[in-house]
């Protein structure tokens, strides 16, 4: 008399017994890490981009790019490190409109620092003046 044995799955406070496919090999999560290191490694070298190219006018392209890899990565993290890609659709729903969120606000702190317009403001990158020890004397210390 033979019996086979099953393999089951018994991780499941849910659905115990029931075998479950736990998402993506090493290889796949090594790739992915592989894949943001290069990511990261172009966003950092965007800030060398006038020193090396010998223009002013390649920080304009820089923006752009780092708005697209960022969300590269935002996709790639959340879909496989946080396992939004074998979840429920409605999480990832969520997480997508936190993205949408967070470049609204990235957009909104960049025009709000004068990246994108010249508002004709000729102080506006100078420094503060310096304090001078007459102008502190002076004011009845």
């Amino acid at each position: 008399m033979s019996t086979t044995v099953e393999e089951l799955d018994d991780d499941s406070p849910v659905h115990p017994g029931e075998h479950h496919d736990h998402g993506p090999s090493n290889r796949t999560y090594f790739t992915i890490f592989w894949i943001l290191v290069g990511i990261t490694a172009l966003e950092v070298s965007t800030y060398f981009w006038d020193s090396w190219f010998g223009r002013d006018d390649t920080s304009v392209f820089a923006y752009p790019l780092l708005l697209v890899l960022m969300v590269v990565k935002f996709v790639l993290i959340a879909s496989f490190f946080m396992h939004l890609r074998f979840d429920s659709r409605l999480l990832t729903r969520i997480f997508y409109f936190g993205l949408a969120i967070a470049i609204a606000v990235y957009l909104v702190g960049l025009a709000t620092m004068n990246i994108f317009t010249d508002n004709g403001n000729p102080f506006f990158n100078d420094p503060p003046p310096p304090v001078t020890t007459t102008t502190v004397a002076q004011t009845g210390g």
